[in-house]
C-alpha cells in the first residue's frame, strides 16, 4: 500500500486511513483463522489496499486544494491590506491637493484683481494723456468707462497685455478680439464651442491645449463679459461660449480702430 506524504494529509484525515487499515488486517487476520486459502486473503487484501490507496489519494488530493485555497486566501488578504494602505496614502494625497488648489485658487483671485486694477489704472493713464482741456474731448473718457472689461483687455497695447495677464487671460484675449472669425452665427449671438477653442489655441501654441485650460479660458471671457458672455451646452452636448451681438461688434470695433490707429500714416 502507497504511503502519502503526511503533510499532505490532516489528523483527521490520517486517523481514518490508519482505522481503514486495521480493519482491514483484522479482516485478513481473520480470514485467514478461518482457515480460508491464501490465494482468497490476497485478492480480499489487494482490494482492501486499493480501496484504502484510492481513500488515501483523495484525501491528499483535496487537502491540497484546500491548502492552495487558504494560500490565495492569505495572499488576497494581504493584497487588501496593501490596497488599503495606499487608498489611505492617495486619500492624504488628495486632501493636499485640495488644500493646494484651493490655496492656488485664492493666489489666481488675488492676481486676477490685480490686473482689473492695472487695466483700469492703464485705461485712465491713456485718457488722461489723450484728452484736451477743452469739454469735447471729455467724451471719449466717459465712453470708455462704461466699456466691458473684456473690450478694455482687447483695447490693451501689446506690451501691456504680455506684462499683466495671465496666460490664460492672454489666450481668452486672442479669442476674443477674432471673435467673429472664430465664432459661428447664432440666434444668441456668435457662438464658439470648446473644441474650436482648443483647436485655436492649438494652433497658435502649436502643442495640444488642455481641455481645463479651454475651460479656465471660458471662464475668464464670460467674467470679463460683464453679462454680455455667456456659457451654454449645445443640443449635441457640447460646450459653446456664446457673445451676444452687440458685445461681439464692441469687441471688433475696438480691435479695429486700435489697429488703424497702431499704423503709421506714410510721409507725403
Amino acid at each position: 500500500m502507497s504511503k502519502q506524504d503526511p503533510r499532505c494529509l490532516n489528523s483527521n484525515d490520517t486517523d481514518c486511513i490508519e482505522r481503514l487499515t486495521l480493519c482491514l488486517e483484522g479482516l485478513t487476520d481473520c480470514l485467514e483463522t478461518t482457515e480460508k486459502d491464501q490465494e482468497t486473503v490476497d485478492v480480499i487484501r489487494q482490494i482492501g489496499e486499493s480501496a484504502i490507496d484510492c481513500i488515501e489519494q483523495s484525501l491528499a488530493s483535496k487537502q491540497a486544494e484546500i491548502d492552495e485555497i487558504r494560500k490565495q486566501v492569505s495572499a488576497q488578504a494581504k493584497a487588501n491590506a496593501e490596497n488599503k494602505k495606499k487608498i489611505a496614502q492617495l486619500e492624504d494625497k488628495l486632501a493636499d491637493h485640495i488644500e493646494h488648489d484651493a490655496n492656488t485658487r485664492k493666489r489666481l483671485t488675488e492676481v486676477e484683481n490685480k490686473v482689473e486694477t492695472g487695466i483700469t489704472n492703464s485705461s485712465e493713464g491713456q485718457s488722461s494723456q489723450s484728452e484736451d482741456s477743452d469739454e469735447d474731448a471729455a467724451t471719449p473718457s466717459s465712453s470708455e468707462t462704461t466699456a466691458t472689461s473684456l473690450e478694455q483687455v482687447c483695447a490693451l497695447p501689446e506690451n501691456v497685455a504680455v506684462e499683466n495677464l495671465t496666460s490664460n487671460q492672454k489666450r481668452a484675449r486672442s479669442i476674443a478680439r477674432r471673435i467673429k472669425d472664430y465664432g459661428k452665427s447664432v440666434p444668441a449671438g456668435i457662438a464658439i464651442t470648446s473644441t474650436r477653442i482648443r483647436d485655436v489655441l492649438t494652433a497658435q501654441e502649436d502643442k495640444r491645449v488642455h481641455r481645463q485650460t479651454v475651460q479656465r479660458v471660458a471662464d475668464f471671457l464670460k467674467q470679463f463679459g460683464d453679462g454680455g458672455v455667456d456659457i451654454k451646452e449645445t443640443r449635441g452636448g457640447k460646450t459653446a461660449v456664446v457673445f451676444d451681438d452687440g458685445l461681439a461688434d464692441d469687441v471688433t470695433g475696438v480691435v479695429t480702430a486700435n489697429e488703424e490707429t497702431a499704423v503709421t500714416p506714410g510721409v507725403v
